[in-house]
């Protein structure tokens, strides 16, 4: 530690060698004399993280948006004698992309504060699952049974070889937090130590000039 205090130490690496080529145990010098340095900062790094860690992790919860979700669950008669998965997942789709669709969702979202329609079919079931997100509890509710009934009115009318039925209507919205915390302090102590390296390499590299130049003076 006292040789890491001392800059001519570290930076000066010629004391009456004319030799100016760098070999692999300059490198291996060089990159101790760097350690010895390095733990002279090793607080300060450490408080830059931890820094970074809770700014992100406060960051993440003042940014927190709260949310609403209602759920509805349809039943799908296919009309046929055999069930065919691959039909039904395509009728999924199709009945995501019309509820998605501006038509109908632009008007729903305009109402109720719908911000995200999910469609999934639950495995080996001829069932289809419908998640509304909005603002608010009312909202979310309100707008999965809006977009329910038009997706299925839209469905009934564009085919026969399919009968949707509501099973579940729109249940009581559930309130869910919409946030990331672990990702959010991570990327901000990431952002803070490599700030804290910043200052120390412009720190360093301003001792090593020092050092060098006086180096070149005794000489």
């Amino acid at each position: 530690m006292e040789k890491a205090d001392n800059r001519e130490y570290v930076y000066v690496r010629y004391e009456g060698n004319d030799d100016d080529e760098m070999d692999i145990y300059d490198i291996i010098d060089l990159c101790k004399k760097g350690a010895l340095i390095l733990k002279r900062y090793i607080v300060l790094l450490l408080i830059f993280v931890l820094a970074g860690s809770v700014f992100g992790c406060l960051k993440a919860k003042h940014d927190a948006s709260e949310a609403y979700t209602s759920s509805a669950l349809l039943f799908v008669d296919l009309n046929r004698e055999q069930y065919e998965t691959s039909t039904l997942s395509m009728l999924a789709k199709s009945f995501s992309e019309i509820v998605n669709s501006d038509s109908i969702m632009t008007p729903v979202s305009n109402k109720f504060s719908v911000s995200n329609v999910d469609v999934t079919v639950p495995d080996g079931t001829q069932t289809i699952q419908v998640t509304v997100t909005a603002d608010n509890a009312s909202d979310a509710k309100e707008g999965c049974a809006s977009l329910v009934k038009a997706g299925i009115d839209a469905v009934t009318s564009a085919t026969n070889y399919a009968t949707i039925t509501v099973v579940s209507p729109a249940s009581e919205a559930a309130q869910s937090s919409m946030e990331d915390t672990a990702k959010d302090t991570a990327i901000t102590a990431v952002i803070f130590l490599l700030v804290a390296l910043a200052i120390v390499t412009v720190r360093e590299l301003a001792f090593a000039y020092r050092a060098h130049e006086t180096a070149k003076a005794n000489m």
